[in-house]
């Protein structure tokens, strides 16, 4: 009979995952997730083909963390600005694991356009919007890109440290960036602006 299998493949990702939310991505190499579970480096390598296939499985779950958030938050008592708020606050509980998900390059020097509502589940943000608002679904495009702007700017300083915001400020911000932003996009409407 085979040995019982003692370091589990949820293990090893769960103890990859708490590593990089302690210290980051560039953290995770075999030897320290094999001494954070008390192991060799074998077990890491029986369940994973490699590091880069355990460091896609750590942005999984990492992603599925935030995208578990911001459901949440969409369905929530504060809608779209919660969502706004979330994202700035996964950035500050989240430091490690935001700097993972959406500071790492993975953008590809894309346009805001490109990125900003292009991405899982951004299909029902926009919609939610467009109801919300009454705009177009061009306009409302530019109004969630607007608003993303602003959202990952401020949570780009938070998870790096660069600065606080207490949440009736975030909330302030959010909410003036927003009016402004779809008084603007009304206004060309009422305009027959294209």
């Amino acid at each position: 009979m085979p040995p019982k299998v003692r370091v589990t493949r949820q293990a090893i990702l769960n103890a990859a995952l708490q590593l990089v939310r302690q210290k980051g991505p560039d953290a995770l190499n075999a030897r320290s997730l094999a001494g954070s579970l008390g192991c060799s480096v074998q077990p890491v390598f029986r369940e994973f083909s490699s590091m880069q296939a355990l460091r896609t499985a750590v942005v999984q779950s990492a992603q599925q963390l935030f995208d578990a958030e911001m459901l949440a938050a969409l369905g929530g008592p504060d809608g779209f600005l919660g969502m706004g708020m979330t994202y700035i606050g996964f950035a500050a509980r989240e430091k490690k694991l935001f700097q993972l998900l959406f500071m790492n390059g993975g953008f590809g020097g894309a346009s805001a356009s490109q990125v900003a509502g292009t991405t899982q589940g951004d299909d029902e943000v926009l919609a939610a919007l467009q109801g919300m608002t009454g705009l177009d679904a061009a306009r409302a495009q530019r109004l969630y890109t607007g608003i993303w702007f602003t959202t990952h700017g401020i949570a780009s300083l938070v998870a790096t440290g660069d600065c606080t915001m207490q949440q009736n400020e975030v909330r302030q911000t959010l909410q003036t960036v927003f009016t402004g932003l779809l008084a603007a996009l009304r206004q060309e409407t009422e305009k027959g602006e294209d």
